[in-house]
C-alpha cells in the first residue's frame, strides 16, 4: 500500500509542478527538471522484469509491483514495448484494474491467469492477439474493453470469467480458441461486431447457464462440438448461411432453446439433447443424416423428414416428446408402419411412435409385427407402453431398447440376443428377491484388530513425527487464522475466490473425478468423469488444471500436518507397486519403497471424513516443506467451506513406513460407533522429479 500512495503522491506533484510551469517560463534541458511522463514511466519500469528481442522490442515477462492498478510502461530505455509476456501477472491478487497501452500488440498465455481480483481490463487499439488462457480464472472481470484490432482469441482466454455478463467482440477477430468463453457463469448476451469469424470452436460458450442471446456473424460456416451445451437460458439462434458442419451435441441442455433454423446437411449425435423446450424443427432439404440421440430429450412432437436423408442412427429419438415422423413415401431405405420408424423391408424397428398421435388416449399395448428381426436401441426409450408383444422372427434386442418405460408384461422369444441394458431403469430389469430368513441371514462380522500387519518391518517411529500436528474439527478454525497469517507474512495474499477450486469444490465428486482422471488414465474413472463431462472433456480439464496448480503454487504450510485421504485402487496399485489390486503381503513388501501417487489428493485433517470414502486410507506424514515444494493449499481457509480440506498438486512422491489396520470413532452415528479402516502409513517427500 506505500509503493501505491507513494507512486500516486509523485504523480500529483508532477501534475502540480506542470500547472505551475504554465504560468511561468519553460524549463530547458540544462535544469534536469523530469516531466510527469518521465517520472511514471521510470516508477513503472522499476516494477516489471523484461526482456529485449533481437530487433530491440521490449516484452513484459514479470510484474514484481503490489498496484492494484499498475501502471504498464508504453516503452523502457527509449524502447517500445510490444507485449506482455507469457504468465507476466499470473496469479496476482491484489491487481483490480488494467490499462494496457498503446503499442502493446499481444497478450501472452496465461498473462493475467487466476487475478481473481481484476474487474476491468482496457485494450488499446494496437492490441492484435490474446493468448490461450490469458484471462482464465479472473472470475470478478466484469468489463474486457476490446478494441476492433484483435483479430484472435486463444483457447479458453476467458474460461472461468464468471462475473462477465455482456460481450462485444472485435470487427477483425478472425480466429477463436476452443471453450475461450466456458465456465462464465453470468455471462448473458454476445454480439459479434464484425463477420470474420468462420468457426464458433469447440465448448465456446460451454455451461454459460445464463447466456440468452447470441448474435451469429454471416461468416459462420461450422459449429464445434458442445459449443453451447449447457446454455440453459439460451432461446433463440438464426444462422444466415447454410453450414458446413454442426458437430456433437452442440446445443445439448439449451433447455429453453425454442427457435433455431438449421441449414446443415448432417445433424450429428446428441445436437439437441435435452433441449425440452424446442417443440419445432424445420430439416433443411438437403439433410443426409440424422445421428444417435441427435433429439434425445427433446419437446418437438412432429419431424419431417426430408426424402434426402439416407441414414437414421438408433436411438435417434431417444426420450423425446416426438409422436409422428413423416417419411416420402417413395423412401428407399425407411418406412413408417403405424406411426413407428422401420428400416425398408421392416426388418428393423428403430423407434416406437403410437399409431394415432393425437389420440385421446394414450396407446398402452403394442405388436411388433412379425418379420421384425431387430429391436434397435432404445427404441422404446421411455415410451407409456405397459405391453410389449414380440415377434417369433425376432433376432436381436440392442441396448437400452426398453429403458425408463412403463412395461409390465415382455415374452422375449427363445434365442433372441439381448444386450444386459436392454431392460435397464424398468420395472422388469429389478426382479423381487427373497428376504433371507431369521438369524441365519447375518454372517457373523469378521474380528478385526487394530495395528500394524507387520511391526517387525515397520517403519514408523512415533519420536520421528513428534512435531506433525494433527488437526481435529474443532481446532481448525484456529489454525486457519495461523495458516492465512503466515501466508500474508510470506507475501501471499489470500482470497475466498479462488475459482479453479470452486470448480473442484462445487461438486466434488464429478469435479475431482474428472482431474483425476485425466492424469490417472483409469478406463473406470474416465468413463464416470465422460457421463458427467462428456467424453471430449480432457482439453478443458488440462487447461483447469493448469490454473488450479497456480492455486497451489501460492501456498505456504505453517506447519507440519497429519494428513488423511481415501484411496483410489490405482493409488493402492502405486504404493505397492503392482498392475493389480495388491495384497496385504503385497503392501508389507513395498515398506521402504518409495512411490509416484499420480492422483491429484485432497486430503482432510480429519479421519473419519476420510473413512467415508474408502476402506483404505493414506496417513500422510507431511512436512512444510514438501507441501511447499509440492503446491498445497488449505481451502477452507481461504474459501470457508468448511470441510477441512488441504488440496495436494499431483504427482507426488511417497515413502511407505507401514501398513495396517486403524480404529475410527465414528461420530455421525446418535451412538458412538467404531470404524476399522486400513492404512498405508507414508511420508511426503515433495514433488516428483
Amino acid at each position: 500500500m506505500k509503493k501505491f500512495l507513494h507512486k500516486h503522491m509523485i504523480l500529483v506533484v508532477c501534475l502540480l509542478a506542470v500547472g505551475l510551469s504554465a504560468c511561468a517560463a519553460p524549463e530547458t534541458e540544462e535544469t534536469g527538471t523530469q516531466s510527469a511522463a518521465a517520472v511514471v514511466s521510470e516508477a513503472a519500469e522499476a516494477d516489471f522484469i523484461y526482456e529485449e528481442t533481437q530487433d530491440g522490442q521490449i516484452i513484459l515477462t514479470a510484474y514484481t509491483g503490489s498496484d492494484a492498478e499498475p501502471v504498464i510502461p508504453a516503452e523502457i530505455n527509449g524502447k517500445a514495448v510490444t507485449a506482455i509476456g507469457d504468465g507476466c501477472f499470473q496469479g496476482l491478487l491484489g491487481v483490480r484494474k488494467i490499462h494496457i497501452p498503446e503499442g502493446i500488440t499481444a497478450i501472452g498465455d496465461y498473462a493475467f491467469e487466476c487475478c481473481s481480483a481484476l474487474e476491468k481490463v482496457y485494450f488499446p487499439s494496437s492490441l492484435k492477439e490474446i493468448g490461450n488462457g490469458a484471462f482464465s480464472g479472473c472470475n470478478h472481470l466484469t468489463l474486457a474493453d476490446m478494441q476492433d484490432g484483435i483479430t484472435s482469441i486463444g483457447t479458453g482466454a476467458f474460461l472461468g470469467c464468471d462475473a462477465l455478463v455482456y460481450l462485444e467482440l472485435p470487427a477483425d477477430l478472425q480466429n477463436l480458441g476452443d471453450f475461450a468463453f466456458a465456465l462464465c457463469g453470468q455471462l448473458a448476451r454476445v454480439k459479434f461486431r464484425g463477420d470474420a469469424v468462420a468457426v464458433l470452436p469447440d465448448r465456446l460458450f460451454y455451461a454459460c447457464p445464463a447466456l440468452t442471446w447470441c448474435s451469429v456473424p454471416e461468416s459462420i460456416v461450422s459449429v464445434g462440438k458442445r459449443a453451447f451445451s449447457g446454455c440453459e437460458a439460451l432461446q433463440r439462434l438464426w444462422f444466415s448461411n447454410p453450414l458446413e458442419r454442426v458437430s456433437e451435441y452442440a446445443f445439448e441442455g439449451c433447455a429453453a432453446l425454442q427457435n433455431i433454423n438449421f441449414p446443415v446437411k448432417a445433424i450429428e449425435k446428441g445436437t439437441f439433447s435435452g433441449c425440452h423446450t424446442l417443440q419445432s424443427l424445420t430439416l433443411a432439404e438437403n439433410t443426409e443424416s440424422i445421428a444417435e440421440r441427435a433429439f434425445a430429450g427433446t419437446g418437438i412432437t412432429r419431424l419431417d423428414i426430408p426424402e434426402s436423408v439416407s441414414r437414421i442412427e438408433e436411438g435417434a429419438f431417444a426420450g423425446s416428446a416426438v409422436r409422428a415422423v413423416s417419411m416420402p413415401e417413395d423412401s428407399s431405405l425407411y418406412r413408417i408402419i403405424d406411426g413407428s420408424l422401420y428400416t425398408d423391408g421392416g426388418k428393423t424397428l428403430l423407434a416406437y411412435f403410437p399409431a394415432d398421435p393425437y389420440g385421446e388416449e394414450e396407446q398402452v399395448e403394442f405388436t411388433v409385427p412379425e418379420g421384425v428381426e431387430i429391436i434397435a436401441a432404445e427404441a422404446f426409450y421411455g415410451s407409456p407402453l405397459e405391453k410389449i408383444t414380440l415377434p417369433r422372427s425376432l433376432k436381436e434386442i440392442h441396448a437400452r431398447a426398453f429403458s425408463y418405460s412403463r412395461i409390465e408384461e415382455l415374452d422375449i422369444p427363445a434365442g433372441t440376443e439381448t444386450d444386459p441394458t436392454a431392460l435397464q431403469d424398468t420395472v422388469l430389469a429389478a426382479p423381487e428377491q427373497e428376504e433371507p430368513a431369521g438369524e441365519e441371514a447375518a454372517a457373523p462380522a469378521e474380528e478385526r484388530k487394530a495395528g500394524s500387519a507387520a511391526p517387525e518391518k515397520s517403519l514408523f517411529r512415533e519420536e520421528d513425527f513428534r512435531d506433525y500436528l494433527v488437526i481435529t474439527n474443532e481446532e481448525y478454525d484456529a489454525w486457519s487464522e495461523k495458516y492465512v497469517a503466515y501466508n500474508r507474512a510470506e507475501g501471499i495474499l489470500e482470497t475466498r475466490y479462488m475459482p479453479y477450486i470452486m470448480m473442484y469444490k462445487g461438486e466434488v465428486v464429478p469435479h475431482y473425478l474428472a482431474m483425476t482422471a485425466v492424469q490417472n488414465r483409469d478406463p473406470e474413472m474416465w468413463s464416470q468423469a465422460a457421463m458427467n463431462f462428456g467424453d471430449d472433456f480432457e482439453r478443458l480439464y488440462l487447461m483447469m488444471d493448469h490454473g488450479l496448480f497456480t492455486e497451489l503454487s501460492r501456498g505456504k504450510m505453517c506447519d507440519n500436518l497429519v494428513l488423511y485421504s481415501g484411496l483410489y485402487d490405482s493409488q493402492i496399485c502405486a504404493a505397492a507397486g503392482t498392475e493389480t489390486l495388491p495384497t496385504t503381503k503385497e503392501l508389507v513388501n513395498a515398506i521402504g519403497s518409495t512411490f509416484t501417487d499420480p492422483i491429484m489428493i485432497s486430503t482432510t485433517t480429519d479421519p473419519r471424513v476420510a473413512a467415508n470414502f474408502g476402506d483404505t486410507l493414506f496417513i500422510i506424514y507431511a512436512s512444510k516443506e514438501a507441501m511447499e515444494d509440492l503446491g498445497a493449499v488449505s481451502i477452507d481457509s481461504v474459501q470457508q467451506s468448511f470441510e477441512k480440506e488441504i488440496l495436494m498438486n499431483a504427482n507426488a512422491r511417497y515413502r511407505v513406513l507401514d501398513v495396517g489396520t486403524m480404529e475410527i470413532e465414528d461420530g455421525s452415528a446418535e451412538e458412538p460407533a467404531v470404524l476399522y479402516r486400513n492404512y498405508i502409513r507414508v511420508e511426503l517427500l515433495g514433488a516428483a522429479e
